[in-house]
């Protein structure tokens, strides 16, 4: 046999192993191949955040009141009645009167004092130092003309306000003259204007 012939031999058993090389691949039971298809259908999507991940749900935060704008916005209220609002510590324990609401049309009372609670709590601190302190819970009211009695207010009421409460509500407190809040001067002296309190 000459050299080309036992080339040419090589290279036919060299093509002959690479034709049938897939007989040598190692067979998997069709069962395996079906649970890999589920796994991947049934794998759980990633989610990360910002990428599709979902939303936490909840109550859009309540608009943050500032007091001199409210005071400006009751100011406004001219023909709307003056409605006496207090605060007290415990159920056992007497109103002290903060100061006054009024609302658009005189329908939004409860509202009014639920609404600007903050801003109430916040002057009472200033009012009465000694009997509220920074993180004593309060109970807010206002006073019911009619009967002459305090009504307590639940600030739940404020779910059921119309868009742009704010606007139609405004709160005055007492004069405070240690920090100058709701302060009003009368040749030269500090009066309250609503309660015709001379101070």
């Amino acid at each position: 046999m000459t050299a080309a012939n036992r080339l040419y031999l090589v290279l036919s058993l060299l093509c002959s192993f690479m034709v049938h090389s897939d007989a040598f691949a190692p067979v998997l039971p069709s069962s395996l191949y079906r649970s890999s298809a589920a796994t991947r259908q049934n794998a759980a999507p990633i989610m990360m955040a910002g990428f599709g991940a979902p939303k936490k749900g909840g109550k859009p935060k309540e608009i943050k009141l500032k007091p001199k704008q409210q005071w400006d916005r009751y100011t406004n209220l001219k023909s709307e009645t003056i409605v006496k609002v207090a605060v007290r510590t415990s159920q056992e324990a007497e109103w002290l009167e903060v100061g006054r609401v009024k609302s658009k049309g005189n329908e939004y009372t409860e509202i009014a004092v639920a609404k600007q609670r903050v801003i109430i709590a916040e002057h009472s601190r200033r009012l009465f130092p000694l009997q509220i302190l920074q993180n004593t819970k309060v109970e807010w009211g206002y006073f019911v003309t009619e009967s002459e009695e305090w009504k307590v207010v639940d600030k739940v009421v404020v779910e059921n306000a119309p868009d742009g409460i704010e606007k139609m509500i405004g709160f005055e407190g007492r004069p405070d003259p240690s920090s100058g809040f709701y302060c009003h001067y009368n040749m030269g002296r500090l009066v309250d204007k609503n309660f015709q309190d001379q101070l």
